[in-house]
């Protein structure tokens, strides 16, 4: 299993890794990392992988495999092959996890002034969305924008937890 260092620390920018497996598709499975996969409305995170020989490979995403717990880093297209036991630094494209970071935090801001159960919601690099169950409501967005705005100016310290699959079900 590997262990989740961004549930720890989700500001870790790098860690050393070594990978443990390659999936039949070629998905590495490393024995640690910062990289968050997709799941949850959230988009898996991209960086890259430095050897000590100084090859890079390309991650393009990070994903969870058919199993549903198995962490597997998908490389770019016609990128070296890596095999079990070879130790790496895996980097994140940190510049695109914090914008994320930026907009989750945002939606959860969205939903404190809703104030109406989430349906549905997605992540995204360009603009994200939540899913409410508001039947037949109209919602202003000027307003909707003017009290998120006054959280923000108000300066509110943020935080996070995570929650097992038993409290999420």
């Amino acid at each position: 299993m590997t262990q989740e260092l961004f549930r720890e620390d989700a500001y870790l920018k790098s860690c050393e890794a070594r990978v443990v497996a390659v999936n039949e598709r070629g998905g590495l499975i490393l024995d640690r990392t910062i990289f968050y996969p997709t799941g949850g409305g959230q988009p898996g995170d991209r960086g890259k992988l430095c050897l000590a020989d100084g090859r890079e490979i390309a991650i393009a995403t990070t994903v969870y495999d058919s199993d549903g717990r198995t962490i597997v880093h998908v490389p770019a297209e016609a990128s070296p092959m890596l095999a079990a036991g070879d130790a790496l630094v895996a980097e994140l494209d940190w510049d695109r996890r914090f914008r994320l970071m930026r907009a989750h935090t945002a939606l959860h801001l969205l939903c404190a002034v809703v104030g109406a159960p989430v349906t549905g919601g997605q992540v995204g690099e360009a603009e994200g969305r939540l899913d409410f169950d508001l039947p037949q409501a109209a919602l202003d967005k000027d307003e909707l924008a003017g009290r998120i705005n006054v959280h923000v100016a108000a300066g509110r310290a943020v935080s996070h937890r995570w929650i097992s699959d038993e409290e999420m079900a």
